[in-house]
């Protein structure tokens, strides 16, 4: 004991002072603790329990301690075969597939006698018995006979609980798409702006992803949603390799009702895949990598319609705007990309490992939008990644282990149109949007840049007190860096417009009416954000019927700016509790309960609004030209840089945002928090007439507190440099925001002879008032104090701008059925799979902009805008849109080529076919209202014509689509 205490020690120090020095965080290894008894229910010990895997680097050799137990931690997921033996007794084997982060709980009952090998079949609820977290872990082998993405988000979108968001983003039981933690073999792979995934990966060469969407343990920072960790491939004793062609042709695919005949470019767009994996040392050194490429082509259409125009000009029709540059105007889209990867794993001995995984990607994109409302506002992108990881993971002895991770993250974007094709233009109207003229940003800006460097460290150490313990100690770093001057023009402004008419596509006569010109002006340097933090996470074992989880972390967060002046700081303790008890002590009926406290990431997009990093200074002056703001202008009379000043009034504002002068942040600030509580039931069977299977059903109620927004009119006054008077914007917690979700989860899984089965449903609301991000603003926030206090006078009520309501993600009810089925015959083998979706309808909706900040109150600043969003009857997405359902299909062929040295090499072929009905299903229609001067106006249909009615072919689900997969193996 007093040896255990003095290595444990050491490993504290260790971790205390590599804390200092530089996180990635998370656990990408799986344990197995398991018990060993006679017939009469004695321990039995000194028995030699011998653990064989592919996966494992030299076979790992056990002895049952005084009670009879074997433990052994920091496995590589993988299938591992174990092997008990002792004298006088029988020999026990048995086979199991352990996981990402699970742990294999087997007890076994030894036989005194000296008969033959007893096989010993395994059951599912072996596995995590004691365990409360809510996961789903997917080997990707397995999901490539499915028909579905082999990405991290698409394997993530098949578990309950985990629907789309704002951009199509993944969201996790309501909390926002930025809520989530992505890990890459250790490392924290997230954008730092958007938080979702910043690097891109190559499918072939992830091994397993595990998605965890609640009661997650202390161990895991950051995050208020869900955590996708991913593993790749690390190779073996034994060489294998891939050749794979992806092959799509839009030609392939059926129309939408809505698609331009004709439209659909009848190009083969091939992704092709190598990868080759093994040993360089048998058992020593093994080695896995993978390198990607394609140049694909792809066809879309512009979606803005910019409706009728209407006053003293002719009104033209949305028939005429389509063709050529505008609304439904089909374009060519091309995405080249090369990626590569590479994994080493050096066993220096059999209690110490070093992994090092690297990653990098470069990405091409012409004709990339950003809100185009016409073709020519679509623009070039160059995206590169790269990702680097180092790891170490110690057994120190059979109760202590540790792992050490250090890690980078890059990210590049370089987007943006030529200075030569014109400033961009924004339309206002109808609150319909989209650039006209030239596409926005700068190309040659420097490019934004999205940075982070990481490190982690952890003890874990099995211990007995009142039943048995695991306990997890570790301390993450991160350390986010953000450079980007994110020029928002080529030119430097962005004009704004009311009511755009293409005038039947000729450019020469493009018209709207001007409103003002927004100036840009960016900054170099860069902006840090650190986070760091300590936790305990104890998973206590009392009885074969009772087991806790209890864990505490403490996170602390700093941003600094340009200058490595601290502009903010906050930190919070986050408990982690759980309980969970085994009914019969057999592991069919299992109960859960769960409560925790999630400290959540605190977006650098909100941090770095008080820098110039990614949060260039946007300055607005009104239209004072001829003609004023109700007559229509060329488009290159608008945008006209040499009649810029003169047109418009460069000595007052509109508006102004300068992160460096009229954006703070508030001085006591805490982290943002979600509370979650969850219970759970499941029940595991294995009977011959049904097969063997489980059914779990999972409750949970989350609600966010101390939700970043902003809050402007009584916060202060600032002097811009022209001396006019500007209102302070300043981030804080809010204290009206608010965010609830409910959930209930059922899933159930079967396995009877050949097929396998998945099922799950998802029943949840998402309300509040808070939605905190857009498509393209991650860290919009959402205004909810903006303005409703002017210089200590109430100006309106706040509901009529951001009432309560359904909040974007929010489907009532998700759906997903898998089934697969793997057939052997004298030409090979022939894989069936399966998937069914099915989503209630989005809620939308029922808005309008109204043009006049007069109708909230006259005596509001400027600064407030010159539009809001007025929502029917008070009520915050009270539409929708009709159920969607798809049945996809996949089809897979593998049959031996020849035999190299009794090695086969195998060729597949795999046809994956969506929508396979082809369901022309109806998903959205026209909700689109004019824009109106007050709020008591009548509310008028943007186009009587098509209003709830489907316009364009996205208003279509997805219609069939094909792609084939072929290539071989060994």
């Amino acid at each position: 004991m007093h040896r255990r205490i003095e290595n444990f020690g050491r490993i504290a120090a260790l971790i205390v002072v590599g804390s200092v020095t530089l996180a990635a965080q998370g656990t990408q290894t799986s344990s197995i603790t398991g018990s060993l008894v006679d017939q009469n229910g004695a321990a039995v010990v000194g028995a030699t329990v011998n653990l064989v895997s592919s996966s494992l680097q030299g076979p790992r050799v056990l002895q049952t301690d005084e009670k009879g137990r074997f433990i052994t931690r920091l496995l590589p997921p993988g299938q591992y075969t174990i092997t008990i033996t002792k004298a006088g007794f029988q020999t026990i084997k048995t086979s199991e597939k352990i996981g990402i982060d699970q742990t294999y709980q087997p007890r076994f009952t030894m036989a005194k006698t000296a008969a033959a090998v007893v096989e010993v079949v395994a059951t599912a609820a072996a596995v995590d018995r004691t365990d409360v977290k809510t996961a789903s872990n997917y080997s990707l082998d397995a999901v490539d006979a499915l028909p579905n993405a082999r990405t991290m988000e698409g394997v993530a979108l098949l578990t309950p609980g985990v629907t789309t968001g704002v951009g199509n983003r993944v969201q996790i039981r309501g909390a926002m798409t930025s809520g989530n933690l992505y890990l890459l073999d250790g490392q924290n792979i997230s954008d730092n702006a958007y938080n979702n995934r910043g690097v891109r990966l190559i499918d072939d060469s992830i091994e397993e992803i595990q998605v965890i969407t609640g009661a997650i343990s202390a161990e895991y920072g950051d995050v208020d949603g869900g955590v996708l960790n991913a593993i790749t491939r690390s190779g073996g004793n034994e060489f294998a390799g891939q050749l794979r062609w992806e092959l799509k042709d839009s030609a392939w695919n059926a129309y939408n009702p809505k698609d331009p005949r004709g439209s659909f470019p009848n190009t083969m767009n091939e992704e092709k895949t190598i990868s080759l994996s093994g040993f360089i040392i048998k058992d020593k050194l093994w080695f896995s990598g993978s390198f990607f490429s394609t140049d694909q082509t792809g066809a879309s259409t512009i979606t803005f319609d910019l409706g009728n125009r209407v006053g003293s000009n002719p009104v033209i029709s949305n028939n005429d705007q389509t063709g050529l540059v505008g609304f439904n105007a089909p374009y060519v889209t091309r995405s080249k990309e090369i990626r590569r990867q590479i994994k080493l794993t050096w066993a220096l001995n059999q209690n110490h490992t070093l992994v090092s995984s690297f990653n990098n990607s470069r990405t091409d994109d012409v004709n990339r939008n950003y809100s185009a409302a016409m073709t020519t506002a679509l623009v070039p992108q160059v995206s590169t990644s790269e990702f680097l990881n180092l790891q170490w993971r110690a057994i120190w002895s059979n109760t202590i282990t540790s792992e050490m991770k250090i890690g980078r993250k890059k990210q590049k974007y370089s987007a943006g149109a030529d200075a030569a094709n014109g400033s961009p233009i924004y339309n206002y109207s109808s609150g319909v949007g989209g650039y006209l003229n030239n596409g926005i940003f700068n190309s040659n800006d420097g490019g934004d840049n999205r940075n982070n460097q990481t490190f982690n460290a952890k003890v874990s150490m099995f211990w007995d007190g009142a039943g048995s313990h695991t306990t997890d100690m570790g301390v993450d770093y991160y350390k986010g860096i953000s450079k980007a001057r994110n020029e928002q023009s080529a030119t430097g402004f962005t004009f704004g417009v009311t009511r755009p008419s293409l005038n039947g596509q000729v450019a020469g006569i493009w018209e709207a009416r001007p409103r003002d010109v927004w100036e840009w002006i960016s900054g170099d340097g860069e902006a840090h954000n650190f986070s760091q933090a300590v936790y305990i996470n104890d998973k206590w074992t009392v009885d074969k019927h009772l087991s806790f989880n209890v864990g505490l972390r403490f996170d602390k967060f700093k941003a600094e700016n340009e200058s490595g002046k601290s502009t903010a700081s906050a930190s919070g303790l986050s408990p982690r509790l759980g309980m969970k008890y085994d009914l019969l002590g057999d592991g069919n009926w299992l109960f859960s309960a769960a409560w925790a406290r999630y400290n959540s990431k605190v977006l650098e997009g909100i941090t770095n609004s008080v820098t110039k990093q990614g949060n260039p200074t946007e300055i607005d002056h009104p239209y004072i030209g001829p003609g004023g703001l109700t007559t229509y202008q060329t488009f290159a009379y608008i945008t006209n840089l040499a009649t810029v000043r003169t047109n418009y009034d460069f000595t007052k504002f509109a508006y102004y945002n300068d992160p460096t002068l009229n954006v703070s942040l508030s001085s006591n600030l805490k982290n943002p928090t979600v509370d979650e509580t969850q219970v759970a039931g499941q029940y595991f069977y294995n009977t011959p007439a049904i097969g063997a299977g489980s059914i779990k059903v999972t409750f949970v109620n989350k609600k966010w507190k101390n939700l970043f927004d902003y809050k402007t009119g009584d916060s202060g006054h600032v002097t811009a440099p022209d001396g006019s008077d500007l209102y302070m914007r300043v981030w804080e917690n809010s204290d009206v925001a608010k965010r609830e979700y409910k959930g209930m989860e059922l899933e159930t899984t079967l396995q009877r002879d050949e097929w396998q089965f998945i099922g799950t449903a998802t029943w949840s609301s998402l309300k509040g008032n808070y939605e905190g991000e857009a498509t393209n603003s991650p860290a919009a926030g959402a205004g909810l104090k903006n303005f409703t206090v002017q210089d200590g006078v109430q100006m309106y009520d706040p509901s009529i701008t951001t009432p309560y309501g359904y909040l974007q993600g929010h489907v009532p009810l998700r759906i997903r059925a898998t089934a697969s089925r793997a057939m052997t015959n004298q030409y090979g083998k022939t894989t069936l799979g399966l998937v069914y979706r099915q989503d209630t309808g989005l809620h939308y909706s029922k808005s309008r902009s109204i043009d006049n900040i007069a109708a909230l109150n006259p005596a509001l600043s400027d600064q407030f805008g010159s539009s809001f969003t007025q929502y029917e009857g008070g009520r915050r997405m009270e539409g929708v849109f009709p159920t969607a359902v798809y049945l996809d299909l996949a089809l897979t062929h593998e049959f031996t080529i020849f035999k190299v040295a009794s090695k086969a090499v195998t060729g597949f072929f795999k046809a994956n076919i969506g929508n396979i009905l082809n369901h022309q299903q109806i998903i959205a229609w026209d909700t689109n209202y004019t824009a109106a001067s007050s709020l008591d106006a009548p509310w008028v249909k943007a186009n009587p014509t098509t209003f709830g009615k489907p316009r364009q072919s996205a208003d279509y689900g997805t219609g069939r689509t094909i792609a084939v997969s072929t290539g071989f193996r060994f």
